[in-house]
């Protein structure tokens, strides 16, 4: 925030209450800030109002002294005014000169503050760069030591490791060796058995052509045995059909039969009742027409009992193929 006029006079004011010198200095730390510039300013024009409440007053002599100097002589009491103006005029001049001197010199000293004020900033500035980039300087110097120390742990594990690997490289050179002396012995033994295995293979693939032969002819017969298969399947089903035909036609038959036997059961019943309530037949013809009427009754539970088709029929198996 800016500082006004107003604040410089005032703490202008305090410092002289408390019978301090109003300067720069003094009134900008009162202030806790500012720019030397502004201030110089307004305490020039603090110091211009002060200079002017100071002035002293002219007044005519008291009349004491008018009486007395009358008596002495007016021409003595004009000299010393006059002299007296003659020397307040070449020190009002001294004074202007040196107030001059000292505004231009306060000009030059408060531009050289800002300036230094200004270079103060960046070298704060700079310095806490320069700190924040030493402090990262720091910690990255530190990580790079555990870095290294960490890398030579790690070295001192790999030549150890190395030394071993050589060893064990060593060791492996003789098992090659070995194993190379092993693999050539083998290598020959190898040989003799591959030359076996061709003889061997040889007579083996005369023997798969006298089998594969055989199984050509044995294929063939089993072509033929499913032939044969198929021929009589199809014969079971035309034989299974017209049995089945015959059993449909039996079974009309004897439906036809069952109807009429029933009919003739219920012409029965209505003829013996007509003759027990017309004639009063006896218990003997009662008795008698009942066991006709047992009788018609087994002879149509026979003719029943042959309606029940029969649904087994032979069932043709597969010839099984000759064994190789």
């Amino acid at each position: 925030m800016a500082i006004t006029k107003d604040q410089i006079f005032q703490a202008a004011d305090q410092l002289t209450v408390a019978g301090e010198s109003a300067t720069m200095a003094a009134v900008r730390k009162l202030l806790g800030g500012g720019s030397y510039t502004t201030i110089n300013e307004a305490l020039k024009e603090w110091k211009a109002k002060q200079h002017t409440t100071n002035t002293p007053i002219r007044e005519p002599a008291p009349a004491a002294v008018a009486t007395r100097l009358e008596e002495l002589g007016a021409d003595i009491w004009a000299a010393a005014l006059e002299l007296a103006n003659a020397r307040l005029t070449s020190e009002r001049e001294a004074l202007e000169a040196t107030r001059q001197q000292l505004e231009t010199a306060q000009q030059e000293a408060t531009e050289l503050a800002d300036q230094l004020s200004a270079e103060l900033e960046a070298l704060q500035a700079q310095h806490r760069q320069t700190s924040e980039a030493l402090q990262t300087a720091s910690t990255a110097i530190e990580t790079l030591q555990q870095e290294n120390a960490t890398l030579s742990r790690q070295l001192a594990t790999t030549e150890a490791r190395a030394e071993e690997t050589t060893k064990r490289a060593d060791d492996l050179k003789a098992e090659l060796q070995h194993a190379h002396a092993a693999n050539t012995e083998q290598r020959q033994r190898h040989t003799h058995e591959v030359q076996a295995l061709q003889a061997t293979l040889t007579s083996t693939s005369d023997t798969l052509k006298t089998q594969t032969a055989e199984a050509v002819r044995l294929q063939a017969q089993l072509d033929q045995a499913q032939a044969q298969l198929a021929n009589l399947q199809q014969q079971q089903q035309a034989q299974q059909e017209r049995h089945t035909s015959e059993i449909q036609q039996q079974g009309e038959r004897h439906t036809n039969e069952t109807h009429r036997l029933n009919e003739r059961l219920t012409q029965a019943q209505t003829e013996r009742e007509q003759a027990l309530q017309a004639a009063g037949a006896t218990r003997e013809e009662a008795a008698g027409m009942r066991g006709e009427l047992e009788a018609l009754r087994v002879q149509n539970a026979a003719l029943l009992a042959t309606l029940t088709p029969v649904t087994d029929t032979p069932k043709v198996k597969a010839s099984k193929p000759p064994k190789t």
